[in-house]
């Protein structure tokens, strides 16, 4: 039982004494009141009616630590050092405080309560303000819908499908609970516990895609691992020393409900390596985890930030600080449990599967390493928080305190209050804050860009300002393009071009191209609207005006080039059309074929074709003569004369052409130069890494009143081009 001390001392307000009420509420079995001796008459029973009825109250006068346990009280050496809560009491109202059912005790004034709030409690609605958090308690529990998905997966019976006897599996150093009377044996053990000792915990999840939700609501807990020291007996014949494992799959669903009170008491001290995800689990449970004693990964980012992943460290992760900090790493699960993936041929590949955490649990081949695996979370944990709790005391803070007593002091109770707040939610004004936010987001991303893009453009010129940010590819051919591939010992492109889609190129990046090709005077190519028509499109309007179909596209288009420029003329139509051969008499074809030097032999067909060959080949020449002396913009106008006169395919076709000739190009080439960086992060393919963590060693934070340069600044020797180069790619 929690004995709770309260030294009544004088002059305080009703305040004071409503905070003492809801802290004893929340804490409290027993409260002793230490009443000194010149606070002189003060009514018991008015103040014993400010406590919760649930807590029992005794008063003694102030006397020694030995006359408090004469009478009756037994101590706990935890609660001996535990300050006294000081709570004063003025005379003018010692006795006249008000009873418990009075709602009113909870304030001293109604309006006190909503002083320098602008918002009032809506009229009916769910929020009290004198127990302001009931209308929440509930959040974050697993929905109906999925809790009844849940049900047929988590309590697989004899004859089902993936079932299996687990009874008989031992694991050397594990002790297993899958019963109500071991869980009996072991709650027993844990509940005396000596004051301070630290549990280390961690949970196993299954139905959770951390990659689509988090662990509020979701996900099934299997098991819990708990290890409580090298010198912990948990009371089933396993010894000193062993990690306890719960199972809570199957014959033992359910089994973890049984630790719930052990769980939420505040004395026994829980640790854990990621508090937030394992109490969000435990409370899809109907299990709200109290008494937290600490989060390993908070400790390891206070004791050392520079283990970060974007800077040259390892990260936080269990694998990195147990290989780190005791010299034994745990192995991830894909070293352990990982299937290579067959390829078609049937050799393993290098994609890795892993199998649902339900069946490792489940199935013998896997279940004593899962075991293994899981309990090694735990006593990792644990070994890990007493080498980070050695090192941080050896670490000032102020005033000869170390940074173990401040990560006591504010961080371990603030990693309490944010997976509160992330359970219960916080109100986000969505209409007008967030949609305010966004667009001054968006602005600064706009900025940003702009600032790389023109920086960019001082290195490698326009194409500079169309480099995509989001394209890693782009990203390392201009910062570390020509660097030797870390596996294949093969240079990469220091040059490549991109094929970018026109609506991807920003305007200035435009602007920039056509400037460029201006002042390089490249002769541009040429075009009119037969460039843009298709295949289909041509031999249509060949067929209309009585030329020859067959054929590629670009004599197609010489052809009628031809024709229209000939009938433009009015030159010359003779050679090309077709009703004119063939209406031509035996005798007009003879002379006509002698006029030009040719054959007169043969049937009438194969002088036909002598003398179209022969006009086709004029034409020809007579086309080439024509685009030298008139330009293609004057087969346009020619071409949309045409048009204008036609009731047929021409005007629709002409359109569409022309319509394509003058709208932008659909793609734009984009080439990006290197500007010759040295690449210091890898893919496992060998490829260069341009992710965030890159683009942040580089950068570094150039703003601050002490600049903190990144690599980029010695790349450019310093000075304001480094300073440049730091900013563009903050």
């Amino acid at each position: 039982m929690e004995v709770f001390f309260i030294s009544i001392l004088l002059l305080c307000s009703v305040e004071s004494f409503t905070m003492m009420r809801r802290t004893l509420s929340a804490v409290s079995t027993r409260v002793l009141f230490r009443r000194p001796r010149q606070l002189g008459c003060v009514s018991i029973v008015r103040l014993k009616s400010m406590i919760p009825e649930a807590v029992d109250v005794d008063v003694l006068d102030d006397v020694k630590e030995t006359n408090i346990k004469q009478n009756g009280f037994n101590i706990s050496p935890a609660l001996e050092q535990t300050p006294s809560l000081d709570v004063t009491v003025p005379e003018y109202i010692a006795c006249t405080l008000p009873s418990p059912s009075d709602p009113s005790s909870y304030v001293s004034n109604e309006s006190d309560l909503f002083q320098d709030l602008e918002s009032r409690p809506i009229e009916g609605g769910n929020w009290d303000p004198k127990d302001p958090l009931r209308w929440c308690q509930t959040f974050g529990r697993r929905s109906a819908d999925t809790a009844e998905k849940l049900a047929p997966l988590v309590k697989l019976k004899p004859g089902d499908d993936g079932y299996f006897d687990q009874s008989e599996v031992k694991v050397d150093g594990v002790t297993i609970v899958r019963t109500k009377e071991q869980a009996k044996v072991v709650l027993e053990k844990l509940n005396a516990a000596p004051v301070g000792t630290f549990h280390a915990c961690d949970t196993e999840v299954m139905e959770i895609d951390l990659k689509s939700v988090g662990p509020v609501g979701n996900g099934y807990t299997t098991c819990v691992s708990i290890y409580s020291g090298p010198d912990f007996d948990y009371g089933l014949g396993e010894g000193k020393g062993t990690t306890l494992w719960i199972d809570n799959l199957d014959d033992s669903a359910g089994l973890l409900y049984e630790f719930k009170e052990w769980f939420e008491d505040p004395k026994h001290l829980k640790v854990w390596h990621n508090y937030g995800f394992d109490r969000h689990i435990l409370w899809n449970e109907g299990i709200d985890c109290r008494g937290f004693g600490g989060d390993t990964m908070h400790m390891a980012r206070l004791q050392d930030t520079s283990r970060a992943k974007y800077g040259t460290g390892k990260g936080y992760s269990l694998e990195a600080l147990t290989d780190d900090l005791i010299d034994h790493r745990k192995k991830p699960m894909k070293e352990i449990f990982g299937i290579p993936r067959l390829r078609k041929d049937g050799t393993e590949g290098k994609i890795i599967d892993m199998p649902p955490i339900e069946v490792m649990q489940r199935d013998p081949k896997h279940r004593a390493d899962f075991i293994e695996y899981s309990a090694f979370d735990a006593e990792g944990t644990w070994r890990i928080r007493e080498k980070l709790q050695e090192k941080l005391q050896k670490m000032g803070w102020m005033q000869e305190k170390n940074l173990y007593e401040y990560y006591a002091k504010y961080m371990r109770p603030f990693g309490e209050v944010l997976t509160d707040m992330e359970r219960r939610g916080i109100r986000v004004d969505a209409k007008d804050y967030l949609r305010g936010v966004e667009v001054q987001a968006r602005k600064d991303r706009a900025g940003h860009v702009k600032t790389f893009r023109e920086w960019a453009a001082k290195q490698i010129g326009p194409d500079g300002l169309a480099i995509n940010l989001a394209s890693s590819v782009q990203l390392c051919t201009f910062l570390f393009g020509g660097y030797e591939n870390g596996k294949t010992k093969e240079p990469t492109e220091s040059t490549r071009v991109f094929k970018v889609p026109r609506e991807e190129i920003p305007e200035d990046a435009m602007e920039a191209f056509r400037q460029r090709d201006e002042e390089r005077d490249d002769p541009k190519e040429e075009e009119d609207e037969f460039n843009h028509m298709n295949v289909a499109q041509l031999k249509t309007l060949c067929k209309q005006n009585r030329l020859k179909v067959s054929g590629r596209k670009a004599e197609l288009q010489e052809r009628l080039r031809a024709h229209f420029l000939e009938e433009a003329s009015e030159d010359h139509k003779e050679m090309t059309r077709i009703d004119d051969f063939e209406d031509m008499t035996d005798e007009d074809m003879q002379h006509a074929l002698t006029a030009r030097n040719l054959p007169t032999s043969g049937t009438r067909k194969e002088l036909i074709d002598r003398y179209r060959a022969d006009c086709d080949y004029a034409s020809n020449l007579l086309s080439k003569h024509n685009l030298e002396e008139n330009t293609y913009d004057q087969i346009s106008q020619v071409l949309a004369a045409a048009a204008e006169k036609s009731d047929g395919d021409l005007k629709q076709i002409f359109k569409e052409a022309r319509e394509k000739k003058i709208a932008e190009p659909k793609y734009v080439d984009v080439t990006i130069s290197s500007i010759g960086m040295k690449p210091f992060k890898f893919t496992p393919a060998g490829a260069a890494s341009a992710t965030a963590d890159v683009i942040r060693n580089l950068a570094g934070d150039p703003f601050g009143d002490d600049p903190k340069y990144g690599t980029a600044y010695e790349f450019y020797q310093g000075g304001d081009k480094g300073h440049e180069a730091c900013a563009a790619l903050y």
